[in-house]
């Protein structure tokens, strides 16, 4: 697996997730991630909380990647959603967002979550793959656009 293919994996992904603000997004995620790394949903929803005082993680077009570096997992673990209808999180270009992608890396990975954070944007941004994932009706059209996000990155 190259580099592309490993920081550009989706743990889990949620299509047409229905939600009325970007806090209940921020709760859902981390209530899926205590789920599945075994740590504190309440202490993740917090932590994420206090980075959005911040700073938003809505990067603009329609983007938004709440991140953490944390202690536990031992890799990376990342959550994609498309949004049923789309949310203000205050985002630095004003507009509200509709693709969502929670990342959490570990504490150790210092450059490396950068590195996946850089890549991840670039590939959510992506103003044809943003277009095609929101049109897509489930998980596993989702996962087919994704199978080859090094082709999407080019294509950027």
């Amino acid at each position: 697996m190259n580099d592309y293919n490993r920081d550009l994996h989706f743990d889990l992904v949620l299509p047409h997730l229905k939600v009325v603000s970007y806090k209940q997004i921020l709760m859902e995620f981390s209530t899926i991630a205590e789920k599945h790394l075994g740590i504190s949903g309440e202490k993740l929803f917090q932590l994420l909380l206090s980075q959005e005082e911040k700073s938003s993680s809505g990067i603009g077009e329609n983007v938004a990647i709440p991140h953490l570096q944390v202690r536990g997992p031992q890799k990376p673990f990342t959550i994609m959603a498309t949004l049923d209808r789309p949310v203000n999180c205050n985002a630095i270009d004003n507009q509200p967002v509709d693709l969502v992608c929670l990342v959490l890396s570990p504490e150790s990975e210092g450059p490396f979550h950068l590195r996946r954070l850089s890549r991840i944007s670039r590939l959510l941004k992506n103003e044809k793959l943003h277009k095609k994932l929101q049109e897509a009706n489930d998980k596993q059209a989702i996962q087919t656009l994704l199978i080859d996000p090094e082709g999407w990155l080019l294509a950027a």
